[in-house]
């Protein structure tokens, strides 16, 4: 079926900026250069704020709902309205709609222990709904391609890889008064950065910090209650610092000042922040686990995200490859490429 024009799910512009937004606002940032020859609306409520500048993508509001009825019924009404192609690639899809969609992992569905259960019961009841019904999903890596297929029991044949970018992040200033603001210097600690959700493992940190009493571990990131389980109680040790909320400009300064950027992950579809490290000029030490090697390769330091009883000065010693080759390999644009070409087109009049 063909369509005169692409209406993209713009919720996450009202949402906090986690990975999947931050997928969603520089794949279709890229996709607005491309567009020149096709009609693309970006369909948002009547509430929404803080709009990109996009020269070709069209912005719309519409509907009188926000939030999660804004999703599965206001923006479902406009797409049919407007005999449109929806293409949600951060939020769950609408049920009525769900024509193009992202699925970045299946945690949600591997380890429901690490989400409220309201909204675990919520996800998997909507992505159980629309999962066979979906023309194109798109997903970030060959790992969670296998296991799309291996939880939904089914071997899909429309799933694109489109990877990820860490571009927006050499776009970023550094802040060069962010070590004085946490009491922080230059090389003597180790950062890590996320959601503060069960399966990024920071009780690996924990443990880890409490073995190297010498070293500062710095850890910036907020637990959503409402979406992510408790699982995060665990007694932290005084070197193990609590920074909260940190801007992109802290961030990168901290990441690039730091020992090394730390990511003991129990499960991930990609791993932007390790990325984002290694674009600094800092070591990466991730999990052996998930999509890690397929992602990373050699260019990092892995340990085992069960076991935090690592020699990290060590482990930091041995000989990894340079990033090069790897930050080359992956784009935002590249990804917005392979969006317009292998999916977009194949339904555009």
């Amino acid at each position: 079926m063909k369509y005169k024009k692409i209406i993209i799910n713009g919720r996450f512009l009202s949402q906090n900026i986690t990975g999947v937004q931050r997928y969603a606002r520089e794949i279709f940032a890229e996709l607005d250069k491309l567009a020149e020859n096709i009609e693309i609306i970006m369909a948002v409520d009547k509430h929404a704020e803080n709009i990109p500048h996009y020269k070709n993508i069209k912005i719309y509001k519409c509907g009188i709902f926000s939030g999660t009825l804004w999703g599965q019924i206001s923006l479902p009404l406009f797409v049919l309205k407007n005999k449109g192609l929806c293409v949600s690639v951060a939020n769950v899809p609408p049920i009525l709609t769900p024509h193009v969609i992202a699925v970045h992992d299946v945690n949600f569905k591997v380890n429901r222990q690490f989400f409220s259960k309201g909204i675990a019961l919520w996800y998997n009841f909507a992505f159980g709904a629309v999962i066979n019904r979906i023309k194109d999903i798109i997903t970030i890596s060959e790992f969670s391609k296998s296991e799309i297929c291996r939880v939904y029991k089914k071997d899909y044949k429309n799933i694109t890889i489109t990877y990820t970018g860490w571009q927006h992040f050499e776009k970023l200033p550094y802040d060069e008064n962010a070590l004085q603001k946490y009491g922080l210097e230059k090389g003597k600690f180790y950062f890590a950065m996320s959601s503060m959700s069960p399966n990024k493992n920071f009780r690996w940190i924990a443990e880890a910090a409490r073995k190297n009493p010498d070293c500062i571990f710095a850890v910036s990131g907020q637990v959503d209650k409402k979406i992510f389980g408790d699982g995060q109680s665990f007694d932290a040790p005084g070197n193990m610092k609590f920074l909260g909320y940190v801007s992109d400009g802290e961030a990168k300064t901290l990441m690039r000042d730091s020992r090394a950027f730390l990511f003991p992950t129990f499960y991930e579809g990609f791993g932007m922040p390790p990325l984002e490290a290694l674009s600094t000029g800092t070591k990466a030490v991730v999990s052996d686990a998930n999509c890690m090697r397929e992602i990373f390769g050699s260019c990092v330091y892995y340990i085992d995200p069960n076991n935090p009883d690592v020699d990290l000065e060590r482990l930091l010693k041995k000989e990894v490859t340079p990033p090069d080759g790897l930050l080359q390999k992956y784009s935002w644009k590249k990804a917005a490429e392979i969006l317009y070409n292998d999916i977009l087109m194949k339904y555009f009049k």
